[in-house]
């Protein structure tokens, strides 16, 4: 029998992002696999409108706007059941939070709110559980905003740099307060990094190489291998830092005048192949799950639109 919600709505922020899906407590594989039929192996599928998607198994293809499919809506599902799951609830009334690049947050900010209440009554099952959500509403704020709060009050001149799978997002704060001329998403997101050194394992092993080979020397560094797999995935990473670098320097980062905080999967390569980790100005914030920790921001702005 489903736990009965009361009166109270719960917040849950939400990271749709390429690589992962992130919620405050969970993450899983930005990935969506469609069936017919309900699935014979896994166990990881949304079972929504009498349709089957397997969740997890594989990165989606990088789109510029969230909207173009119901890849996302059906991955913001998965998303719900895993956080309810972890607060033992599966049935709750919910004010999504949710966030975009920064550049496309006021641009594509309405779609996407449009595009996540597409449905507000929820009936679905995960993992053969069932689910029931009301939806009571979609925030959706830049990435970033999480991490940039939590880290404190940020006095002087500092950059944020967002480096998911799919994008790299930076923004200045000076004193606390976020230039708004200084938001850039730029399509340089870690994905690029992995497509090249699959391409040069392929040249070199002649055979395809898939992505949960390589993500664990990208995530953690090398560990001690050694090889030419070794040699090829440090190779291509310590450029790709070195091409993150520049980038930022671009954008306005200036290493002895600011403090420079890092967000998202991109920060491990920037950790593990290049010497920023050493730097005493630049911070690293490991948390993963800290984009899908805006829940407080909703809840803020939910508060100021009761008064």
């Amino acid at each position: 029998m489903m736990q009965k919600y009361n009166n109270t709505k719960i917040i849950i922020g939400l990271d749709h992002g390429y690589g992962n899906i992130k919620t405050a407590h969970r993450v899983f594989r930005t990935g969506v696999e469609y069936f017919e039929e309900e699935p014979i192996v896994s166990m990881n599928y949304i079972k929504y409108k009498d349709k089957y998607y397997v969740i997890g198994e594989n990165h989606l293809i990088y789109q510029g706007n969230k909207t173009d499919s119901q890849d996302f809506f059906i991955l913001t599902l998965a998303g719900l059941a895993e956080e309810l799951k972890s607060r033992g609830l599966h049935e709750a009334k919910v004010v999504l939070s949710a966030g975009l690049p920064f550049a496309w947050a006021k641009s594509q900010a309405a779609d996407f709110k449009k595009y996540l209440m597409q449905e507000q009554e929820l009936f679905f099952s995960f993992r053969k559980e069932n689910y029931r959500v009301h939806l009571c509403g979609v925030e959706v704020f830049p990435q970033g905003f999480a991490a940039v709060c939590s880290a404190g009050s940020m006095k002087g001149f500092n950059m944020i740099a967002d480096i998911g799978n799919g994008t790299m997002n930076v923004m200045q704060i000076v004193d606390g307060r976020p230039l708004e001329k200084s938001l850039v998403t730029d399509k340089f997101g870690v994905s690029i990094s992995m497509k090249e050194i699959q391409k040069e394992l392929s040249k070199s092993a002649g055979e395809s190489v898939p992505e949960i080979m390589i993500e664990p020397m990208l995530i953690n560094g090398l560990q001690g291998r050694t090889g030419n797999m070794a040699g090829i995935v440090s190779r291509i990473a310590e450029r790709y830092a070195g091409d993150i670098l520049i980038r930022l320097i671009d954008y306005g980062y200036k290493e002895n005048l600011m403090h420079l905080y890092v967000i998202g999967g991109g920060g491990c390569l920037l950790r593990h192949y290049s010497d920023m980790a050493s730097k005493g100005n630049v911070t690293f914030i490991e948390d993963i799950c800290a984009n899908a920790k805006d829940e407080y921001l909703a809840m803020q702005k939910q508060r100021r639109q009761a008064v």
